[in-house]
């Protein structure tokens, strides 16, 4: 197995339907196990000081109902906060279209699995978009799990850019064949879901 084979076989990627408060939404959802103790996971992604380590620090009011902002990514309001097994946010990137972050923490005898949520009303949000510089929210959310991962095992991160077309290298190519995955994911589950033939 080549390297990018591992690192695309880290991730379970499955696509859910959900109803969020800007109306009808389609749903990444990543899977990832992860060797830390479940209280270690918690802090890394429900405190502001040690997201901003590998993420943005968040700024704002951090309590249920509180409103936050994500300076130059995103705004939001705390949905849900259950230490340390969910957390729940509004999730309204620049360009405007609300969405919904969920992130849950199961214990696995000492290790922890975490599965991220991310539902949005915008059309086709989770693959790339030549013509966007906004990343593909499949594709980006393993990003930021990747920097959770590396945070915590104290490895280099991944380098934030604004466009993800000036990703180079190796990232460049891990991110677009993230994103194929996600492609060949989606198709799935529109085959799942398309109508059913009327009567002929």
């Amino acid at each position: 197995m080549s390297e990018l084979e591992a690192l695309l076989s880290e991730t379970e990627r499955t696509f859910g339907l959900r109803q969020i408060a800007a109306g009808h939404a389609q749903m990444v959802v990543i899977g990832r196990s992860l060797p830390q103790p479940i209280g270690e996971v918690w802090s890394a992604v429900s405190d502001p000081a040690r997201l901003g380590e590998y993420f943005e620090e968040p700024q704002g009011d951090f309590r249920r109902g509180g409103e936050f902002e994500v300076p130059g990514i995103a705004s939001g309001i705390i949905l849900r906060c259950d230490p340390p097994r969910l957390l729940t946010v509004s999730w309204i990137p620049s360009h405007g279209k609300a969405g919904e972050l969920e992130v849950h923490l199961s214990d696995e005898d000492g290790s922890t699995r975490l599965e991220l949520r991310y539902a949005s009303v915008r059309k086709r949000f989770s693959l790339i978009d030549p013509e966007s510089t906004e990343w593909a929210a499949g594709a980006g959310w393993e990003f930021f799990v990747d920097n959770l991962a590396a945070n915590l095992e104290g490895r280099e991160l991944h380098r934030w850019v604004s466009d993800w077309r000036s990703l180079e290298g190796a990232e460049r190519e891990l991110f677009e064949a993230r994103n194929a995955e996600w492609e060949r994911v989606w198709e799935q589950f529109e085959r799942e879901h398309a109508p059913l033939p009327g009567p002929e």
